[in-house]
């Protein structure tokens, strides 16, 4: 098995191997409605006593069962990255922005996705939407939503 830090000169091996097909991932009632929803075009938080949280979690903070509500935005830039290289330090032909991006109806967290903007104008608070793959192409999963772009 290896493990790469930052750059592929990094990568140490372990020697031995990793059982992972004896593992199954299994996303949990909350975690299949979040997939249902991606295919059809929305985001789910997660209703608690103290706000929403975007993704939903399975049990809220005070170990509560919480409730699943759509929630739409507007959303906004919290913070973003720009990124020149790829994970082996290739220049890329285009820089890309990266961001956590929370929608204003949601208290906790945000999703990690990239923003299709000139670097140059990417700015904290920036207003955007997502901008989702073809009905006929999505899988339930969030890269169902190919970026977020300006509002």
């Amino acid at each position: 098995m290896a493990w790469k830090r930052w750059r592929i000169e990094d990568v140490i091996h372990y020697p031995g191997s990793q059982e992972v097909e004896e593992y199954v991932y299994t996303p949990g009632l909350h975690g299949l409605e979040a997939a249902k929803a991606f295919k059809e075009g929305r985001i789910l938080g997660m209703k608690c006593g103290d706000g929403v949280y975007v993704p939903p979690k399975t049990y809220c903070p005070d170990g509560r069962e919480g409730e699943l509500v759509e929630v739409k935005g507007p959303w906004r830039v919290v913070t973003y990255t720009i990124v020149y290289e790829d994970f082996y330090g290739n220049k890329l032909e285009e820089p890309q922005v990266l961001a956590l991006i929370k929608p204003d109806d949601a208290d906790h967290g945000g999703l990690i996705h990239i923003v299709k903007v000139d670097p140059e104008r990417i700015h904290l608070g920036m207003e955007v939407k997502p901008h989702w793959k073809p009905p006929e192409k999505r899988e339930g999963k969030i890269t169902d939503i190919e970026y977020f772009e300006p509002a």
